[in-house]
């Protein structure tokens, strides 16, 4: 059997092809459209700024999307195999075993889990020309990753779709195609998008100094006693290091340990633990109609600067767009609640504040017919904060659902275990 270096595809004797190690975890721009170059045939061809190529893709019946490009990224042209469905509930970052069968081969590989968009979906990076003619020529792929098998997909038409990214490969190597043009006309249409506006344009507490500075303002929870904490992504985006503050007390410093901006989480670590933190809740799970509390830090230079409590049911769970990882509370949450645990009547922690839609508008396309969002928040769902502690390596507890306290009581626990989350955007 041929031996295989890292990253790359090679075949052996019995058309098996392996690969040695999956790559890092790439973001969206990695497996967008910035531009459309073909979309006559059943490929869709498009121009990716960030790969300095080509990609083709398409969606199927099941909401299945096959992907595959060039990279030029590092100036050697590579491939890269990407597969993904709204459905699916692959992890970024982790690995994955992946397996395709066609016609008259068989290649294996390492692949990564990805998510772009709504898609949940592996990547196989590092991908040889020889991998990606088998894929071309053959009439259908069968699809495996990990223990799922997905069955048969067609790929008739396959071989014109690979001859036009060839083609658009070819133009962008060539200047035919100009990336920097591309991306200027990204940049003048592009509009800023906040999932919660935490900005500020002062520093928060600080009477009103630093007005040229930018800090952004949230709310974290500890996940175990050695100073760990989670909140979002998008309170510490642009930020090089944060503050805390526990409990009304003074600020302290906090490393940001990791983000995950696709699934909107970030692990920070204070040098002094914690004897109060978040535990999860087991079996039975949340149930649409339960009661939820949501302990954070809001709007701090109008509010109380020592947390504020709000109190709401499971209205749905999954979030907008039917979004399974996260759920619908009514809780009433305000600036400054991102990243804050929503609890269950027992103290145990069922999600982490995400979002508010209150202030967005629902237009059916009737002038007369504008409706004005109520009570519409966000949470991620406590598996989603799990999945990202385990692929940090960080400990947390998990416990069953105890006996139902009064509000009071529950507001104390989530009060001890919360912090305000406190950054200059540096970005």
């Amino acid at each position: 059997m041929a031996v295989c270096s890292p990253s790359v595809l090679c075949r052996s004797a019995c058309l098996l092809v392996l690969l040695a190690g999956p790559a890092a975890a790439f973001g969206e721009d990695h497996y967008t459209s910035d531009k459309v170059y073909d979309d006559d045939g059943k490929w869709t061809v498009s121009v990716n700024t960030t790969r300095k190529s080509c990609v083709m893709h398409m969606i199927y019946e099941d909401d299945t999307v096959i992907e595959v490009g060039g990279d030029n990224s590092d100036g050697e042209l590579t491939h890269f195999f990407m597969f993904g469905n709204t459905s699916w509930s692959y992890r970024k970052g982790r690995d994955y075993e992946v397996v395709t069968e066609y016609d008259r081969s068989i290649w294996t590989g390492e692949g990564v889990g990805v998510r772009v968009n709504d898609y949940k979906g592996v990547a196989v990076e590092g991908v040889t020309e020889e991998a990606v003619e088998d894929f071309a020529g053959s009439g259908t792929l069968h699809l495996k990753i990990g223990k799922k098998d997905y069955g048969k997909y067609n790929l008739a038409g396959t071989r014109r779709g690979l001859a036009r990214m060839r083609e658009c490969i070819e133009a962008v190597e060539d200047g035919s195609i100009s990336l920097e043009e591309i991306e200027r006309d990204d940049q003048a249409d592009a509009k800023p998008e906040r999932k919660d506006d935490d900005r500020s344009a002062t520093r928060p507490d600080d009477g009103g100094k630093n007005e040229e500075t930018s800090y952004s303002s949230g709310t974290a929870f500890f996940v175990n006693g050695d100073g760990y904490l989670i909140t979002n992504a998008h309170v510490v985006e642009g930020c090089g290091d944060a503050e805390v503050r526990r409990d009304g007390g003074v600020l302290e410093p906090a490393t940001i340990v990791a983000r995950d901006e696709t699934g909107d989480l970030a692990l920070l670590k204070t040098a002094k633990g914690n004897p109060a933190f978040g535990t999860f809740r087991g079996a039975p799970p949340i149930r649409l109609g339960d009661t939820v509390v949501v302990f954070g830090y809001p709007l701090t230079d109008f509010l109380s600067k020592t947390g504020n409590l709000a109190t709401g049911l499971v209205a749905s769970l999954a979030g907008a767009g039917d979004d399974e990882t996260q759920m619908q509370i009514s809780a009433p949450v305000q600036s400054g609640n991102s990243g804050g645990a929503v609890v269950d009547q027992s103290g145990r922690v069922v999600g982490v504040v995400v979002a508010k839609a209150n202030i967005q508008s629902y237009d059916s396309g009737d002038e007369d017919d504008i409706e004005v969002i109520q009570n519409v928040n966000f949470a991620i769902k406590a598996s989603e904060a799990r999945d990202f502690l385990d692929e940090h390596g960080v400990r947390y507890s998990v416990e069953p659902p105890g006996e139902e306290m009064k509000t009071p009581d529950v507001a104390e626990i989530a009060r001890k275990f919360s912090a305000q989350v406190i950054c200059e955007v540096t970005e």
